[in-house]
């Protein structure tokens, strides 16, 4: 069985196919994304809801090979790095901490931020693109790295986006990580009717 076939779950509810097919792989396959796709991916994150329509992200990306894309993988603890440096593509996300329209502080830029990543995954998972969110990574590198402004920013997380590769590809225990089915928590644990 593939990552993929293995991936797919069985909801208890008719939930959406776009959401059902997102999840986050490790192993990526040597297949450029273009350009084009990856501003696809950007003007979806466009379209996210955001406080005020503030739209508080802002997104680094590098492409495999580049300079840039090596500071990103230096950036990540090892249980991530690992896979994550043979994903074609790195982003960083970041979220303006005040509000563009009037300097007060934003104190759901992270929320947003957060709403933006996914929809740029659901868009990439449209497009047979996974990502994989990471927050294993080391803080003070990356605001080095990226010379992040922490006054004004808040890293969220990086995020590696390819194309599936077979999982065969990876060392354990990320492989049987790749092939492991998902579960989640019944809605039951997670909502209460008033």
């Amino acid at each position: 069985m593939t990552s993929i076939e293995q991936k797919t779950p069985d909801t208890t509810h008719n939930v959406a196919p776009f959401i059902t097919k997102r999840w986050s792989a490790r192993a990526f396959a040597d297949q450029a994304i273009s350009e084009e796709t990856m501003a696809t991916l950007f003007e979806a994150t466009s379209w996210s809801a955001s406080s005020m329509n503030e739209q508080p992200w802002k997104f680094l990306y590098a492409y495999k090979g580049s300079e840039a894309f090596d500071r990103m993988a230096a950036c990540l603890m090892d249980g991530n790095r690992v896979w994550a440096q043979n994903a074609p593509v790195m982003v960083l996300s970041l979220a303006r901490k005040t509000f563009d329209r009037n300097g007060a502080t934003n104190r759901h830029a992270m929320h947003d931020l957060g709403a933006a990543n996914t929809t740029l995954l659901l868009q990439a998972a449209e497009l047979d693109i996974y990502g994989h969110m990471m927050g294993g990574f080391f803080m003070d590198k990356a605001v080095e790295a990226f010379e992040v402004d922490t006054e004004a920013w808040e890293i969220g997380c990086f995020i590696a986006l390819g194309y599936l590769d077979d999982a065969e590809t990876l060392e354990e225990p990320f492989k049987s990580r790749e092939l492991a089915p998902r579960t989640r928590k019944s809605i039951s644990e997670f909502t209460q009717k008033l």
